[in-house]
C-alpha cells in the first residue's frame, strides 16, 4: 500500500529536505542514445543522483557560465520591444528564444527552436503524477530531432546539456513572464501607487518588483518532489505556500537592504537551479520592454 504524500510548506522544512542528500529525485531509465525524450531524461543531471548528478550538473553550469546576464537582458529587451508586421513580438517565448540562440542556435532559427522546445517540455517534465500520452511523446521526440538539427547535431553529451537546459527552462520562464505581466496589469487596474499619490502606469513598477511579487504569490514552479529515505514516501515541497510564509523576506525589506531574495521556486541546496541569474535577467529584460 502506497503512503499518502507528505506535504511540507514551511521554508525551513523545505530547505532542510533540499539540503539532505538522503531525499532523492524519482529515478528514470537510462536508455542508449537516441533522439527521444526518454533518452534525454536519462542523460541529464536533473534525474540523476550522486556522482553522476554532480558531473552532469557541472556540465550545465559550464554552459551557463559562458553567458553574460546583462547581455541576455538587453537582447530580451530588444526582441520584446520589436514590432513584427505591426504586431508586438509576444513576450512569453522571448527568454527561451534568447537562451536558445546564446546556447548555439542561429539567430534566424530562434523561433523554430522555441517551437521545438515547446514540444519537448511537456514530456520532459510532465505534471505531478502524470505520464505523457503517446501523442505527447511522439511530438516531443520530433521536437528533439528538430532541436538537434538546429544545433548542428552536436555530440550526445552536448545535446543533453543544451536540450535539458532549454526544456527545463521553457515552462518556468514562460510562466514567470506571464505572471509578472499579469501582476503589472492587476496593479495598473487597481490604480496602485506609492501610498496615496497619483496612480502609476503599468511600466512604473520595476521589473524586480514585478518578479518578486510573482515569485512570492504566483511562482511558475509551485511544488518540488523528493523521495524520503527508507520507505520511499513521496515528499511534496509546496514552494508556492513557502513564498507567502512570514519567514520569507518581503519586498520592501529587500529593497531597503539590497539583498536578493532566494525564492524556493528555484530550489535550494545541491540541486538549486544553476540558471537563476540568467533566468531573472531574461525575464527582467522582457518585462521591461513589455510594460514600458
Amino acid at each position: 500500500m502506497t503512503s499518502d504524500p507528505l506535504v511540507l510548506s514551511r521554508p525551513a522544512e523545505i530547505r532542510a529536505v533540499l539540503a539532505d542528500p538522503r531525499f532523492t529525485v524519482e529515478p528514470v531509465p537510462r536508455p542508449p542514445f537516441a533522439l527521444t525524450v526518454a533518452w534525454l531524461r536519462g542523460a541529464v543531471g536533473r534525474f540523476a543522483e550522486g556522482a553522476l548528478h554532480a558531473e552532469r550538473r557541472a556540465a550545465g553550469e559550464a554552459a551557463l557560465a559562458g553567458l553574460d546576464p546583462d547581455a541576455l537582458r538587453a537582447e530580451a529587451f530588444r526582441l520584446a520591444s520589436r514590432d513584427t508586421g505591426g504586431h508586438p513580438c509576444p513576450p512569453e517565448p522571448v527568454p527561451v528564444l534568447v537562451l536558445a540562440v546564446a546556447l548555439g542556435v542561429r539567430a534566424g532559427d530562434g523561433p523554430e527552436a522555441v517551437e521545438a522546445v515547446a514540444a519537448i517540455a511537456p514530456a520532459y517534465l510532465p505534471g505531478p503524477g502524470a505520464g505523457p500520452d503517446e501523442t505527447d511523446v511522439a511530438a516531443a521526440d520530433a521536437g528533439l530531432v528538430r532541436l538537434s538539427r538546429l544545433l548542428g547535431d552536436p555530440a550526445p553529451e552536448r545535446l543533453a546539456v543544451v536540450a535539458g537546459l532549454l526544456a527545463q527552462a521553457y515552462g518556468p520562464m514562460t510562466g514567470l513572464v506571464r505572471g509578472a505581466l499579469a501582476a503589472a496589469r492587476a496593479r495598473f487596474a487597481a490604480g496602485a501607487g506609492d501610498g496615496g499619490g497619483e496612480p502609476r502606469t503599468a511600466g512604473a513598477w520595476t521589473a524586480r518588483e514585478l518578479l518578486d511579487e510573482t515569485l512570492r504569490h504566483d511562482p511558475p514552479v509551485r511544488t518540488l518532489r523528493r523521495r524520503a529515505p527508507g520507505d520511499g514516501r513521496t515528499v511534496v515541497l509546496d514552494v508556492a505556500a513557502a513564498g507567502r510564509d512570514p519567514e520569507t523576506p518581503r519586498g520592501p525589506d529587500l529593497a531597503r537592504t539590497g539583498d536578493e531574495p532566494e525564492f524556493l521556486t528555484f530550489g535550494a541546496g545541491p540541486r538549486a537551479c544553476p540558471g537563476r541569474q540568467v533566468a531573472l535577467a531574461l525575464a527582467a529584460g522582457t518585462i521591461e520592454a513589455a510594460t514600458r
